[in-house]
């Protein structure tokens, strides 16, 4: 196992560890955090579980969610997490998704990590494009796609059964291309 950080201004992306379990169950257990996610707020048992198998995987490991951890670069306080899925090797498309403490919103963190995530999967993961999918009534989600470039692919009505009902999804997505203009434009002109 590799140890693995990805630093921005304002936060540190790192490993799961399995003594973030009880501060993960904090917040991922909160209902204004699990509204739009596919899955049910954990018990603390499950948060354990979660965080413990964590502990071996590597990033890109096909058919597993690999979860890192946002910390407040400030003073190392966990702020959320941010996963990436890739269903298989051979394409190369990788999900991501995100899960921010609501003590943390409006600060520009989830804005921060994804973009270290996006960043991570094309240089580092050799990802050819990189998805993501929310509920269309999480605005602030969208919001941050659509900040960092990612274009809207599709909405999809009343596509998965959760919590009781039929609900929709509007799923977004960057090519390695598009973030390579993306990069170009975000970096200082040399004088």
């Amino acid at each position: 196992m590799t140890e693995l950080e990805l630093e921005a201004r304002t936060i540190v992306l790192r490993r799961m560890r399995p003594e973030d379990a009880e501060a993960l169950y904090a917040y991922r257990s909160l209902p204004e955090v699990s509204r739009y996610q596919d899955w049910l707020p954990a018990s603390v048992d499950e948060a354990h579980e979660l965080a413990g198998a964590q502990a071996g995987l590597e990033p890109g490991t096909p058919g597993t969610w690999f979860q890192f951890i946002i910390c407040r670069r400030e003073d190392g306080e966990m702020v959320g997490d941010c996963g990436i899925r890739f269903a298989d090797q051979q394409h190369r498309s990788p999900e991501l998704g995100i899960a921010l403490h609501p003590d943390h919103r409006r600060r520009g963190y989830a804005t921060a990590a994804i973009q270290l995530v996006i960043d991570y999967l094309f240089a580092e993961l050799g990802a050819h494009r990189v998805a993501a999918r929310t509920d269309p009534r999480n605005l602030p989600a969208i919001a941050v796609m659509n900040r960092l470039g990612l274009r809207q692919e599709g909405h999809f009505r009343k596509s998965h059964w959760q919590r009781g009902e039929w609900v929709d999804d509007v799923s977004f997505a960057m090519l390695r291309e598009e973030w390579a203009r993306e990069r170009r434009s975000r970096s200082p002109r040399r004088e």
